[in-house]
């Protein structure tokens, strides 16, 4: 059996890690010319999944917190921290024995998943022919391929996607009425510690009593364990007549200077020690271009030699921080349903490959879009219990502000 992969994202790369882990042939396809293409993002929490997912890889790859810690070369617990309504005391995740936290920032995560998976670059998807006897896919370089399962894990908009549904992403995408607003912005000394206190790697500011809910989180740590680089959100239901993709949105529309003091005045009314990132925060450090979240819900997909895995079939906001932690599901169910088809040559059997894709697709599209559903959501169940004194309490405790050394660990 031989799987095509098309996309070495993180959910196409941890599909060819576990195949890899099974002894199975794969080929993984990317757009981007090299691993350094295209800006990864800055960071994902990684829990309740992390021995499953450990366990679903080869025995050969490096120790995953050393190889994707963001806070190296501090030595913190990895923590995320949550903020209501400017109450006292926060609660969140930390990571302990019992149960492990990783906080991994993107680009080191996806180097870690490229360990010994060999990608071909600059594969430009352009059609994919399949029939009872396997499945072909074309490139824009005019090469070609040949397999017995295809799988597209090509992102929000998925190519694949497009092929296997005959329909363009902007029929099936929907806009997300939330605005948001992104900056970044580089902390030493002082400035960073106060930060790192609020929340090792990143914390949540759930004010929908102030109109807005923010993220901030750490991106990574210098060298040197003196400072690093920070990144915030600035999120808000959208009520405009418009959608925010129009020309004359005011996001469209703002400069850089204009978005900056529309969070710092919407944040007025924090603590001073919660606002404190927005103020410190260069104008050039706030992205100009508007941030706008696309959603994806798909009530079912052909059944065939074709299979969808994460954002191209479930793109969701961010809210939540859903989005990978569903593409690393998708992907050891894929491989397991893989390979049940590689037992007594059942990839040779189309009734058996359509009945394995089928019974993936089902189950992933159903817990997906209660993913995609959920984040969507996120704003107005953060209001709702903001506005009942209720805490997002579920798996977290009462988190303690202890002070921070900037001691690099050497």
């Amino acid at each position: 059996m031989h799987i095509l992969i098309i996309g070495a994202g993180l959910g196409g790369l941890t599909l060819a890690q576990t195949l890899r882990k099974q002894g199975i042939s794969y080929e993984v396809f990317e757009r981007d010319e090299d691993e350094n293409g295209r800006f990864q993002g800055w960071a994902i929490a990684l829990h309740t999944i992390v021995e499953e997912f450990l366990s679903a890889l080869p025995p050969d790859m490096p120790d995953l917190r050393e190889s994707t810690n963001h806070l190296a070369p501090l030595d913190l617990r990895h923590q995320f921290a949550y903020y209501y309504g400017g109450r006292e005391g926060c609660f969140g995740l930390e990571d302990s024995p019992d149960q492990p936290f990783i906080r991994a920032e993107r680009s080191r995560l996806r180097k870690w998943l490229l360990t010994n998976i060999p990608v071909q670059w600059s594969k430009s998807l352009t059609d994919i022919e399949q029939d009872d006897e396997g499945v072909t896919v074309r490139f824009k370089d005019g090469s070609s391929a040949r397999g017995d399962i295809v799988v597209g894990a090509d992102g929000v908009h998925s190519p694949t996607r497009q092929h296997l549904l005959k329909r363009p992403s902007s029929d099936l995408l929907h806009v997300v009425p939330l605005m948001a607003i992104v900056g970044e912005l580089d902390l030493t000394g002082d400035a960073f510690k106060r930060q790192l206190e609020l929340g090792h790697c990143a914390y949540n500011l759930i004010n929908p009593e102030l109109g807005f809910i923010g993220f901030v989180g750490v991106h990574y740590v210098f060298p040197d364990g003196q400072g690093g680089r920070l990144y915030w959100m600035f999120m808000q239901p959208d009520t405009a007549d418009i959608e925010i993709t129009d020309a004359t949105h005011w996001l469209q529309t703002s400069s850089a200077q204009e978005k900056l003091d529309h969070v710092r005045k919407t944040a007025a009314g924090l603590p001073p020690s919660l606002r404190e990132v927005f103020e410190l925060t260069p104008v050039e450090g706030v992205r100009k271009e508007p941030h706008i979240w696309r959603d994806l819900e798909l009530e079912s997909l052909p059944t065939g030699r074709v299979a969808l895995l994460g954002d191209a079939a479930h793109a969701m906001t961010p809210s939540r921080g859903e989005g990978a932690f569903q593409a690393f599901i998708d992907a050891m169910k894929l491989s397991r349903m893989l390979a049940e088809l590689r037992t007594e040559d059942k990839f040779k059997d189309i009734n058996a490959v359509k009945a394995g894709v089928a019974e993936y697709h089902d189950e992933m599209l159903q817990r997906g879009t209660a993913a995609v559903r959920r984040s969507r959501s996120s704003y107005q169940d953060a209001k709702k219990r903001s506005e009942t004194g209720e805490h997002f309490t579920s798996g977290m405790k009462r988190l303690a502000i202890e002070p921070v050394v900037l001691a690099a660990t050497g």
